[in-house]
């Protein structure tokens, strides 16, 4: 069942919430600005929403030392915010991709705490979900990740677990349209970090990489200059942008600890649940990617 072209995000938003009240094992207390982005994510396709929907939050469920003690005051994330910047950056005119920043602050690699970093990343990543100024359009999402700082003894610390877990749930789940990915300021030790991540990654994800050298400015062919921090050439403020997010964080942090929307209950499973939920996610396809 498609969503017409003519039908609103918030219309197939309120088909997928009355379509949770037949699933009462699943959260129903869901953002309302969250359907709708499942809405987007799928281009309308309401069946596949609820397959990335129940695909999602099964993952969640099934690993609690991610997706569970989120509250983004908690120290263990306080110190990763502080240590790593991720920060989504604002919309520029005149382009419809979202970016978002990722890099070291402080680099050493006894601070860097794996299962911590990807915790706090789906944090960031699901305020973006329930953020108004963060406009559904045909744009896609694209992450830059800086590897400066980066060392190999970063990447002892890896767990390859969590970040299965990781590459699971963002190519497979995740309701956003990727677009692109790019990876600058390349260390001289990156086939390495292929060897590990590439196992885990699908194929037309791993189209979607470029990779920049130290000095380069590739970069520039594919982002606008503009919508990059200024220390990159653009005109966004590394500080300002974090500084912003930081306050919004604060904020979401009752969405955030209230387990009711984000837990799956198996106890108010039924048989007819079962056979559905088992339908829907036997035919789970690779979801569109612009």
């Amino acid at each position: 069942m498609g969503i017409e072209k003519a039908t609103s995000w918030e219309e197939g938003a309120a088909a997928l919430k009355e379509w949770l009240t037949t699933q009462p094992h699943l959260p129903q207390n869901i953002h309302p600005l969250l359907l709708q982005r499942y809405i987007h994510s799928t281009k309308g396709d309401l069946e596949y929403a609820k397959k990335i929907f129940i695909h999602g939050f099964t993952i969640r469920q099934k690993n609690p030392h991610i997706f569970a003690n989120r509250d983004p005051l908690e120290p263990k994330v306080q110190q990763v915010l502080q240590a790593i910047d991720m920060v989504p950056l604002p919309s520029i005119e005149g382009c419809e991709d979202k970016f978002v920043f990722y890099r070291l602050v402080d680099c050493d690699p006894d601070k860097f705490h794996f299962n911590d970093v990807i915790r706090t990343f789906f944090i960031i990543a699901d305020s973006r979900l329930v953020q108004p100024d963060i406009p559904m359009n045909n744009g896609g999402d694209i992450p830059i990740f800086d590897m400066t700082g980066f060392t190999l003894r970063h990447l002892t610390k890896v767990i390859l677990s969590t970040l299965r877990v990781y590459m699971k749930f963002t190519q497979e789940a995740h309701p956003v349209r990727l677009k692109a990915i790019h990876v600058i300021n390349c260390t001289t030790f990156l086939d390495r970090v292929m060897y590990i991540v590439k196992p885990f990654m699908k194929k037309q994800v791993a189209n979607m990489l470029h990779f920049h050298l130290p000095n380069s400015e590739t970069l520039y062919e594919h982002v606008p200059k503009d919508a990059l921090p200024d220390e990159y050439g653009g005109k966004q403020t590394i500080a300002k942008q974090k500084a912003e997010w930081f306050k919004r964080l604060e904020s979401l942090r009752d969405y955030f600890t209230d387990e009711s929307r984000w837990k799956i209950d198996e106890s108010r499973k039924t048989n007819n649940n079962n056979n559905n939920n088992n339908d829907l996610c036997g035919s789970l396809r690779k979801l569109e990617i612009d």
